[in-house]
């Protein structure tokens, strides 16, 4: 693929782009209980979201959370290698269900994650990626 510029400057790339095998998807084979993962969304409403679950608790930060973050415990099921898991829990009286299924994600800034995140709250459903294991949010 070849650009060229009004000022006849021209720039090349050979490289193709990635087409993965969406069939070669990556295992997961933790139980449920132990499973640590990290899933995050940022939607164009800017509902942006990022939750860490690392066996049976649960942190959340939120910008339609008041206040911004909770942390509550949750109950997991589901079959981790295969269907997926999905984590559920109250959050200021209202349900919080985390679905993680091993489906590729590519997130809003085109990088791809190995898992796709749907989280429902308060009746609201979040498209969003994650990745296996526990990213703890950064300081700020």
């Amino acid at each position: 693929m070849c650009l060229t510029g009004s000022l006849a400057l021209v720039a090349c790339n050979n490289h193709r782009a990635d087409t993965t095998d969406l069939s070669k998807q990556p295992t997961i084979e933790v139980p449920v209980a132990s499973a640590a993962f990290t899933a995050f969304g940022n939607t164009a409403k800017e509902k942006i979201w990022r939750i860490v679950i690392e066996g049976n608790e649960l942190s959340i930060e939120a910008n339609f959370l008041k206040p911004t973050t909770a942390t509550v415990i949750v109950v997991g099921s589901g079959s981790v290698n295969t269907e997926g898991v999905e984590y559920a829990s109250t959050i200021n009286g209202q349900p919080i269900v985390v679905n993680i299924k091993n489906n590729l994600c590519i997130d809003d800034n085109g990088y791809q994650n190995e898992l796709t995140a749907i989280l429902t709250y308060a009746g609201e459903v979040y498209q969003g990626c994650a990745v296996a294991g526990a990213i703890e949010i950064a300081p700020t």
